[in-house]
């Protein structure tokens, strides 16, 4: 029956368009128009069938009938959004769509899309639009070509706009005393729409809808009431759209930074002392994208709702509020609220959106602790969660930690409890090993070395130790074996500080007595060991933690005769085992095999570093 009637609308697309213009004066007088509904269900619904003429002619004619019958259009106008999302879609290529001079079928849905903004019934249309707007998908194959997933996302964004624009006009033509309720309806929806595609979507198109989720709060206007609204709805409403920016820039910077703290690093690298001279005078590259206009317009916004610095101050230190998970995930309230209190900020959303006025107002009077900063890092790490926070709260604990701890003293550190301050380096050093760019691991990893160097022997030692213990990050365990070498008194190193600096630096002063060599042989041992007994030796992941034990750490500091030479006899068995591995494999590819190569060269290097430190302390005993 379905393949008959769309043959039918195939061939004789006048015979249907007269049928529905016929069938529109039947309603006008019978008042039926469930019956009517259904025949634009029939006919409207087999889009992907039809040519782009018969589609054209189709429209054309559907769009002359609802003209000419407002009252119809008044009635049925809910059942139209869905139907006419398909004929936003074209085989043609976008562009050349956009382009061409006559009409095509795009224009006439949008036309009419129009018209159901204009005339329908605005409540029956603004809940079908909601409901369409949360069935909107996108789905692009991932073996299609990069061309085709942008195409198919351009009409994904068109259908978003198209629903977008019924949504904002039929909000302004409700006529209800609550107009709260439907402001709770609508913002939710869009950042359950926004929270849902973020990560399926290219920067251009992502600009797009954010720019138009921006103007929905900018620009909103309530819905008409024929009597004065209680300044209680009027309370609510503010409060919704405070709370709706800060869950859309929660939101937003999942995915997207602004590179704060690279930017402020950049900006204080000449004063940090535990730099060597190069890296305070090296600027380090800054990411840009097209985030920061439209967070700037966010942050100006907020003032427009009474929101001030003040407020995103308080909603990062307060205690989160308990909700339903599935509340949550849906960025949703479970009913309308009562009271303006009742609706939470994001406090993630506070905490990115005090990030840029930081940044933006350079003598502001914001202060904190680093208490503070240890609970602020906390919560927005959700470590119990073991789940990587967002890229832009990564960049914004980077930022907080230099910018309130940077001229932290001694006593400051001292003052805060060892299991506090260590779980505070924890996350900074989890957040350092897990970060895709560079140039923010260099910031995180300078911060732990920053708070180490100014605080007492013992504390430093201990979490050095215990990081290159138990960390499982392998690049935050080379990294602390540079760390411990430089903490160390090493032999022929004076007591006093490496630095410039007037403030208490605990760099080069940790005695390398016989307990903590004992401690740091058994370290080099197991990570030999660990070496040794993987199947792919010196690939292993452990590799850069052992150069760096053989290369950086032992060539400086030395150690037992007996002991050198033990590591070296086992490396050198490695690097041997690992040679066989090479020539013996039949499955290992070539890229395997130079990998393979390199790391056994980097790594004789690095014995023959040993073996000439020892060679070279005979000659001296010699001598003397």
């Amino acid at each position: 029956m379905s393949t008959d009637k769309s043959d039918a609308v195939g061939t004789d697309i006048k015979g249907v368009v007269n049928s529905l213009r016929a069938a529109a004066r039947d309603t006008v007088e019978t008042d039926d128009y469930i019956t009517y509904s259904t025949l634009l269900d029939i006919h409207l619904s087999n889009c992907s069938t039809l040519e782009e003429s018969t589609r054209v002619e189709l429209l054309q004619g559907l769009e002359s009938i609802l003209l000419e019958n407002e009252g119809l259009l008044s009635h049925v106008a809910w059942d139209l959004p869905i139907l006419l999302l398909p004929y936003l879609e074209s085989s043609e290529n976008f562009e050349d769509v956009a382009a061409a001079k006559g009409l095509t079928s795009r224009r006439l849905a949008f036309s009419i899309f129009n018209l159901v903004a204009e005339k329908g019934n605005a409540k029956e249309v603004f809940l079908k639009s909601i409901e369409a707007l949360s069935s909107l998908s996108l789905d692009i194959d991932d073996a299609a070509a990069i061309h085709e997933k942008i195409e198919l996302e351009k009409v994904f964004v068109l259908k978003f706009y198209a629903l977008f624009e019924v949504i904002v006009s039929v909000t302004r033509r409700i006529i209800t005393q609550y107009p709260s309720r439907f402001l709770t309806t609508s913002s939710s929806a869009l950042l359950s729409f926004l929270s849902t595609h973020i990560d399926e979507l290219y920067t251009q198109s992502l600009s797009v809808i954010v720019r138009r989720l921006y103007l929905f709060a900018r620009d909103y206007v309530p819905p008409v009431s024929k009597t004065p609204v209680d300044p209680e709805e009027e309370a609510l409403q503010r409060r919704m759209l405070q709370s709706y920016i800060t869950h859309l820039v929660e939101i937003i910077f999942r995915t997207a930074n602004l590179d704060w703290s690279n930017r402020y690093f950049n900006f204080i690298k000449k004063d940090i002392k535990v730099l060597p001279e190069r890296e305070r005078q090296r600027e380090t590259s800054v990411v840009g994208n097209g985030a920061l206009e439209m967070v700037e317009r966010f942050l100006q916004l907020t003032s427009s709702f009474d929101m001030h610095p003040s407020m995103f101050v308080e909603a990062i230190l307060e205690e989160p509020a308990e909700m339903d998970q599935e509340e949550s995930d849906d960025l949703t309230f479970p009913s309308p609220p009562t009271s303006a209190s009742s609706i939470p900020l994001s406090s993630e959303g506070c905490f990115l959106l005090l990030s840029e006025f930081l940044m933006s107002e350079k003598n502001h009077k914001i202060r904190f602790t680093l208490p503070q900063i240890i609970l602020i890092s906390k919560r927005f790490t959700n470590q119990d969660d073991h789940i990587l926070p967002s890229a832009g709260v990564c960049d914004s604990i980077g930022l907080y930690g230099w910018m309130f701890l940077k001229d932290i003293t001694p006593e400051e550190i001292a003052e805060v409890s060892q299991e506090d301050f260590n779980s505070y380096l924890h996350i900074i050093t989890a957040l350092s090993a897990t970060q895709g760019d560079a140039a923010r691991r260099f910031l995180l990893h300078t911060l732990v070395v920053h708070l180490l160097s100014l605080s007492s022997r013992e504390r430093a030692y201990e979490y050095i130790f215990d990081t290159l213990m138990y960390c499982p990050y392998e690049n935050a365990c080379e990294a602390f074996v540079v760390v411990l070498k430089d903490f160390l008194k090493s032999p022929g190193r004076s007591n006093s500080t490496n630095t410039k600096s007037s403030r208490k630096s605990i760099m080069g002063t940790i005695e390398y007595d016989q307990e903590k060599q004992e401690q740091i042989n058994d370290l080099i041992q197991d990570c030999i060991g660990t070496v040794d007994s993987r199947g792919s030796l010196l690939l292993d992941e452990k590799f850069s933690v052992l150069q760096a034990w053989i290369s950086n750490f032992l060539v400086v500091m030395g150690g037992d005769t007996q002991f050198l030479k033990d590591v070296i006899s086992k490396v050198k068995r490695i690097i041997d085992k690992d040679a066989r591995l090479v020539e013996t494999s039949e499955n290992m590819n070539s890229e395997e095999k130079n990998e393979h190569i390199l790391r056994q060269r980097l790594l004789q290097a690095g014995v023959q570093s040993l073996e000439n430190g020892q060679l070279e302390s005979k000659l001296n005993s010699l001598s003397i």
